[in-house]
């Protein structure tokens, strides 16, 4: 069954590159580059796209330019294994076995499999799970069971299929990037160098009921991140025993100026490493640049209004005193001004049988914690990028 699947899908996938499908490869090359795992990685495992692969030539100059170990592989057909050596220009590669670009066998340069933090793995499908149908020739098979860091498939969202066939021995992926998703397969270790969960860090500064809205949300298994830890600016703020009662740390941040509560955030921050910073009823505005430049495109705050109408802190009284029939909420990037940053999400509330600000505030509110945790998602997914 492998075989057929194998032959009609190399067919496939050769008529979509051809018909413009290769656009599709910049796109997958930006999500990849933008990944936890390649950014912490110290030694990648890449390989010389052939034909209509998802070309890996940009990622490798890439690599080679942030001054990462890239290692490509060396087929030894006697031997039926892959060896590894490091290469220092993509202009080394020469034509090697079955017309494949491959690094020169300098000993000097040999990489054992146990160095390699990241590896990008060839393949014509793959499922969801990670599995996935090679070239049928078993030389990446024997490699990834000594690779202990993350495993990393590039494809095309038509490569995707919805069951590979799989065997005891097979070795599945812990994630494909494709030009519109990134499918992350497994439950990976939350450790440097290998594959890990979208890392999330929110910001509060009272009650925390967006930030449960994400808790909630991951508890119902609609929201796959880990949360890395809760800032408040707010040593009395609510949301602070909602994260310690789910098991999430909380860190108030003594400060005497706002200078100092941006530095402090900023070192906090750089603790948690996280993919994405959510300010969710934080109730100050960040200046500090350094942070700001720190997390841009990563860094999201929500607002109960439809902005640009109704920025600042009263904002559901604001639009109710206006007596606005429809207002909302606006998840948007954080930037230097006051609820100013670009927007990313817009939901419309009608509030027009609302009998105070606090029914309006309410009935916002009810729709932000749906809102929320759905964003975040498409972040984690890598349908939304900075």
């Amino acid at each position: 069954m492998k075989d057929e699947l194998r032959k009609e899908m190399i067919a496939k996938r050769e008529a979509h590159h051809s018909s413009g499908g290769h656009v599709n490869c910049i796109e997958i090359m930006d999500r990849f580059l933008r990944l936890p795992s390649f950014n912490s990685a110290r030694c990648i495992l890449l390989y010389a796209s052939k034909g209509g692969e998802v070309h890996t030539d940009g990622i490798i100059r890439s690599a080679l330019s942030l001054g990462k170990k890239v290692a490509l592989p060396v087929t030894m057909k006697e031997g039926h294994v892959l060896e590894l050596y490091e290469i220092k220009s993509i202009e080394e590669l020469s034509e090697g076995a079955f017309g494949i670009l491959e690094p020169a066998r300098n000993q000097e340069r040999r990489v054992q499999p146990e160095e390699v933090e990241l590896v990008v793995v060839p393949g014509v499908s793959f499922d969801r799970r990670g599995h996935r149908i090679g070239y049928g020739m078993g030389y990446y098979d024997s490699l990834l069971k000594k690779v202990n860091g993350c495993k990393v498939g590039l494809a095309y969202d038509m490569q995707i299929v919805e069951h590979v066939p799989d065997e005891p021995h097979d070795v599945a992926v812990d994630m494909v990037v494709t030009q519109s998703e990134i499918i992350r397969c497994s439950k990976p270790a939350d450790e440097k160098g290998k594959c890990r969960k979208f890392r999330v860090a929110v910001l509060a500064s009272g009650r925390g009921s967006d930030f449960m809205s994400m808790v909630d949300a991951m508890k119902e298994g609609k929201l796959d991140v880990f949360i890395a830890g809760l800032i408040t600016d707010n040593p009395d703020a609510a949301a602070i025993k909602r994260a310690e009662e789910n098991g999430i740390p909380a860190f108030f941040i003594p400060h005497a100026s706002r200078e100092e509560l941006d530095i402090g955030v900023m070192k906090k921050l750089g603790e948690l490493e996280p993919d994405l910073v959510v300010l969710a009823g934080y109730m100050k505005v960040i200046k500090s640049r350094e942070l700001l430049s720190r997390y841009s495109g990563r860094m999201i705050n929500i607002h109960p209004s439809l902005l640009p109408k109704y920025p600042g802190a009263h904002a559901q009284k604001d639009a109710f005193d206006a007596h606005e029939l429809v207002s909302g909420y606006t998840i948007h990037f954080v930037d230097e001004s006051l609820d100013g940053g670009k927007i990313i999400h817009q939901e419309k509330v009608d509030i027009s049988g609302c009998k105070s600000a606090e029914e309006a505030a309410a009935r916002i509110l009810e729709r932000e914690h749906v809102g929320l945790p759905e964003i975040v998602g498409k972040f984690a997914r890598g349908e939304i990028t900075g």
